[in-house]
């Protein structure tokens, strides 16, 4: 093996250990951010007679995960966020981003009731419409 060729390997042998993992989102915590894609989804809830749900997802481009001291807010990746707010403006604001790429701030906990429709929930208080 030539020395050029040997001194790749070694750099590729070593290179996942000096990658960074990403960061998990902390539970419970303010000022969680997280970026994707913004979709309006109904759920059809059967233990409810079938009563319908509507919940805004944030699909996004690589795994989130989240870190929590509660069992539900460990989640070792999900492609998928559910993102809610408590505040009208900041619900139209999500309903108008429906479809487009989005950046959130907010406060996330692990999905823990059947209203809950990703394994990562947030709770919205600033949202940006990404370019």
């Amino acid at each position: 093996m030539s020395p050029r060729v040997f001194a790749l390997a070694a750099i590729l042998a070593c290179a996942p250990a000096t990658i960074a993992k990403a960061e998990c989102l902390k539970a419970e915590q303010e000022g969680q951010a997280v970026e994707g894609r913004l979709e309006r989804v109904r759920f059809i809830d059967v233990a409810y007679g079938n009563r319908v749900e509507v919940a805004f997802i944030l699909n996004l481009a690589s795994p989130a995960c989240l870190e929590g001291s509660d069992e539900y807010d460990n989640v070792p990746g999900t492609l998928k966020i559910h993102v809610f707010s408590m505040d009208k403006a900041m619900l139209a604001q999500l309903g108008t981003s429906v479809g487009r790429r989005i950046r959130v701030l907010g406060w996330a906990f692990g999905e823990h009731t059947a209203h809950h429709h990703a394994p990562i929930v947030m709770r919205v208080t600033t949202a940006r419409v990404l370019p």
